[in-house]
């Protein structure tokens, strides 16, 4: 006569299945945690290069309006006479520079000169950066953010003497400075220094 086998234990027990959770937690928590930091990291390098490739349109379109100043005085929409540089503070807001300049690309061969009439502003944001229709008798088109700014930039002025000075007041009314040094506030440091040439094709 056999005697009667113990049937078999098939399965984990609880134990088990608490130590096997515990592991999947584990790794689960552990993958979550990598993945956060990469899409972290994306987020910032992507961040960093839009600010690097803004910093980069900015510079190329400012040397290129300075560059290209023409010492052509221009009215406003109410006809009123204005040099052909102004810097600081106007009636509408916080103007930083306003000029006309050369070289306004006509690819739709518009009825338009190739003079264009620019002006830079500070919102308390940003760089913003307009274009007239016509030098004379026009109202701005609407402004372009430029560059992102918290505090407001600094402008000082070389004259053909070589003398730098802190505000702009043309001895005649087609006047143009020799270069222009442009201070960019920077969170916790000093500020950066842009210099550039101003009507570089007139002189």
């Amino acid at each position: 006569m056999t005697s009667a086998r113990a049937p078999r234990a098939n399965g984990f027990t609880l134990i088990e299945m608490l130590v096997a959770l515990a592991v999947f937690a584990l790794i689960a928590g552990g993958a979550l945690m990598l993945l956060r930091f990469s899409v972290d990291a994306e987020l910032a390098s992507r961040a960093k290069t839009e600010r690097i490739a803004a910093a980069r349109r900015f510079l190329s379109v400012w040397t290129a309006d300075l560059a290209q100043a023409a010492p052509r005085p221009a009215r406003d929409e109410n006809g009123a006479a204005h040099p052909a540089l102004e810097a600081g503070q106007d009636g509408q807001g916080a103007l930083v520079l306003r000029l006309v300049r050369s070289g306004w690309t006509n690819v739709d061969g518009a009825a338009r000169p190739s003079l264009q009439k620019v002006e830079w502003r500070w919102d308390g944001k940003a760089l913003l950066r307009a274009g007239y229709p016509f030098p004379d008798g026009a109202a701005p088109d609407p402004a372009s953010a430029m560059l992102p700014l918290s505090a407001p930039p600094r402008l000082r002025f070389r004259t053909g003497d070589g003398v730098w000075h802190d505000r702009w007041a043309a001895q005649r009314a087609a006047e143009l400075p020799a270069a222009i040094e442009l201070l960019l506030p920077q969170p916790g440091g000093e500020p950066m220094r842009l210099v550039a040439l101003v009507g570089v094709n007139y002189r």
